[in-house]
């Protein structure tokens, strides 16, 4: 099942990210022309907004995250452990706050309208506490996988794209 639901997440990211850039020329393009297309900066912004989520949770299933990792490359194994298990435990929390604020504001500007676009400004808002609970499943079933000292380092793959 996962499996299916990474790469149906993928081919999304991707399509979202076309989504921008064909809405973004879109736009110059009728305004090139003399009838500008109302909303398409608009538009543009939510596609990627949702392209960012996608692309952020993509990235953190495989490791890929930012980390400075100097000291703990230092540490024994029962350091690292702890390090991780700290850097997890808060990355959690910060992504469970995001969430909750962030449903929060999402349906609190459900009434808002998105420029010229005519959609509401919820569905903007709304990308980031749905990549923040995607990202939590992500460091779960990290964790499940590689267990805490593996759960922040990048996959095997992406290693050798880096050197």
């Amino acid at each position: 099942m996962w499996k299916h639901y990474d790469t149906f997440e993928e081919w999304l990211a991707v399509a979202l990210l076309f989504l921008t850039a064909a809405s973004i020329l879109f736009s110059a393009t009728t305004r090139a022309m003399g009838n500008p297309m109302l909303g398409g900066a608009e538009l543009a912004q939510l596609f990627f907004i949702w392209a960012c989520m996608f692309g952020a949770d993509i990235t953190l299933k495989k490791g890929g995250q930012i980390r400075v990792d100097a000291l703990l490359t230092r540490l024994p194994r029962s350091g690292k452990w702890l390090a991780n298990l700290v850097t997890v435990g808060l990355m959690i929390v910060f992504l469970a706050c995001l969430a909750r604020y962030g449903f929060s504001l999402a349906f609190s500007n459900w009434q808002r309208p998105l420029g010229f676009a005519g959609i509401s400004y919820g569905y903007v808002t709304l990308a980031l506490p749905v990549g923040a609970v995607m990202m939590i499943v992500s460091l779960v079933r990290r964790l499940a996988a590689v267990g805490i000292v593996q759960a922040l380092e990048p996959d095997s793959d992406q290693q050798e794209q880096l050197l």
